[in-house]
């Protein structure tokens, strides 16, 4: 009678060395995780790789999610699954912005600093619109926003006197006041 490696033996009967035979599924799944981890260290991607290494690998998300609901109960703080680039396996943090992880993490990352910085390029915002009386600093005349732009990275107004009779051009919000 052939044993499998779950079944008992007898004493006295059992093997010089234990069954170390891997399954077909097992050796794809090591040949594709060394596949994985050869690409991302070719792009660079070393702290996917290093991070990886340094936390458990779930084969489902099942098995993560039923950890996570366990942990939860227990310590009462949230807890995220994410899939991993590196193993593609499961692993959990408690910080929400994990659940994307490698390219996709670093592509959103990318594009809030892209927003942040756009944000912060805008300048302050115009006190004065178009045809909002005013007076121009340097005449001390009374004058008309005809346009609102921007010069120096500090609001600008195209002015035309209130009359209509000249146009004054372009002046920054420095040189404007309140009428």
């Amino acid at each position: 009678m052939t044993r499998t490696s779950t079944q008992r033996y007898e004493s006295g009967a059992e093997p010089d060395r234990p069954d170390q035979r891997v399954t077909r599924e097992g050796r794809a799944e090591r040949r594709e995780r060394e596949r994985r981890r050869e690409r991302l260290e070719r792009e660079g991607m070393w702290q996917v790789v290093s991070s990886c290494a340094k936390k458990r690998r779930y084969v489902t998300y099942d098995q993560a999610r039923a950890v996570v609901r366990h942990r939860e109960r227990e310590g009462g703080e949230p807890l995220f699954i994410y899939r991993c680039e590196h193993c593609g396996g499961w692993h959990i943090t408690h910080q929400a912005d994990q659940q994307r992880y490698g390219r996709e993490a670093g592509r959103a990352a990318e594009e809030r600093l892209a927003r942040q910085a756009a944000q912060q390029a805008v300048g302050p915002a115009p006190r004065f619109a178009v045809d909002d009386l005013v007076i121009d600093v340097a005449s001390g005349m009374p004058c008309v926003v005809v346009a609102v732009g921007e010069q120096g990275g500090e609001p600008a107004y195209e002015l035309s006197s209130a009359d209509g009779a000249s146009e004054l051009g372009w002046v920054r919000e420095s040189g404007v006041s309140e009428a």
